[in-house]
């Protein structure tokens, strides 16, 4: 911590040549100069040093002791200052970064998204860019309460947003909100009704009357439980007692069988490079394009586009807003491609599967056939699957 305080306060390396050097110690002891490192040369020699303040009065404490004191160096902040007085070039360059320093410290460079976990980064990012908040940006024109109340808006899944400008990084806080759960009106009545036809193997009615039973064929659409039940009548009584309309609640499972077609064509084209490719550069700061190329047009008909970014970051890792960018064009030429039956039989597996997934269980899946048939340049594949599901879908009124 001392070496500290002197290297910031400056230091004044000399050296005391004469007959008595131990008079000038004890004349700077008595004038309470304080003075560290002392080293003997010889007898008549010795150097020490003293802080840059006191350095003013070492010559004349060392003439009232019959001894000469000689400037060596000097050190520390004041004397890295003394040393590049006349440094024009370098006290140019070092206002202009503490310049460049002063106002880079305005504009966002940085931001860091925190507190989120289903939601992700990006999504946040594209939602702040959409409302100006990017890298290259001037913090002190965000109104960061107005744009955390539009993000929250845009982004349902937040409950709670903070844009705090430290710098010229960005911190985004988020909470996010727990699902909203799906609120039943148990007094609007409803019916349940048939998602798929099939023949029902079991019913069960928690509320509502049940217009199927075990054996029957529904077809899609068809009333399973229905929403008003009659009051049974007392033996004898020839009236009719009425019934109550209610919200129908139950499961109903049935036997159903679903018929699923994909095709895909037997010749297709795929891309060849042909080699020939071109390539353009740009610099990106701030947001803002810097072009290294004329304007032009792309002297193929077909060719890919591929981008690549290479942005400037910090030791840490924090990118910085500074990319390059690399635009290259390859031209390609469109061959035809037979296609494979068992590879495209093999696709047309995969895609109708997907498709009985997300109609059925796999756990209620009982049987499945496959057949396929080339025709009109295609090949068509079928699957046949039997299931045991819930077919029931209740339907408000």
């Amino acid at each position: 911590m001392q070496r500290a305080a002197n290297w910031v306060r400056g230091w004044v390396e000399f050296q005391v040549t004469g007959a008595a050097p131990e008079e000038f110690w004890n004349l700077c002891a008595r004038r309470d100069l304080g003075f560290w490192r002392p080293r003997r040369l010889d007898r008549t020699t010795w150097t020490c040093r003293v802080s840059f303040r006191a350095w003013p009065q070492v010559p004349a404490l060392a003439a009232e002791a019959g001894c000469q004191a000689t400037l060596l160096r000097r050190g520390g902040l004041p004397g890295l200052v003394w040393r590049a007085r006349f440094r024009f070039v370098l006290l140019a360059g070092l206002a202009v970064c503490l310049a460049a320093l002063a106002v880079l410290s305005q504009f966002v460079l940085a931001i860091q998204v925190s507190g989120n976990q289903r939601v992700p980064t990006g999504t946040i990012l594209t939602c702040l860019r959409a409302h100006g908040v990017r890298p290259g940006v001037f913090g002190p024109d965000l109104d960061t309460r107005q744009i955390g109340n539009a993000v929250l808006l845009d982004l349902p899944e937040l409950s709670w947003m903070s844009l705090n400008l430290h710098g010229a990084v960005c911190q985004v806080l988020v909470r996010e909100g727990t699902a909203k759960p799906d609120i039943v009106d148990e007094g609007r009545p409803a019916r349940v009704v048939a998602r798929y036809p099939g023949i029902v193997t079991q019913v069960t009615a928690t509320r509502g009357q049940p217009l199927v039973e075990r054996g029957d064929t529904v077809a899609a659409g068809d009333t399973l439980i229905d929403s008003y039940v009659d009051f049974p009548e007392p033996e004898g009584y020839n009236g009719d007692m009425g019934g109550v309309t209610v919200r129908a609640m139950g499961r109903v499972r049935a036997r159903t069988w679903h018929t699923l077609r994909a095709a895909i064509p037997l010749e297709s084209q795929t891309k060849t490079p042909t080699g020939r490719a071109r390539v353009r550069w740009s610099l990106e700061l701030f947001g803002h394009g810097v072009k290294f190329y004329p304007k032009g047009s792309i002297p193929y008909e077909k060719y890919d586009k591929i981008t690549s970014y290479y942005t400037a970051s910090l030791p840490g890792g924090q990118l910085l807003p500074l990319s390059l960018k690399r635009t290259a064009y390859q031209e390609y030429r469109l061959d035809p491609a037979p296609l494979d039956p068992a590879e495209g039989e093999a696709i047309l597996r995969e895609e109708l599967t997907r498709r009985l997934a997300d109609l059925a269980a796999p756990e209620e899946v009982l049987r499945t056939d496959w057949a396929w048939e080339e025709r009109d340049g295609l090949l068509v594949l079928t699957l046949l699957a039997e299931c045991e599901q819930e077919i029931g879908l209740t339907v408000e009124e």
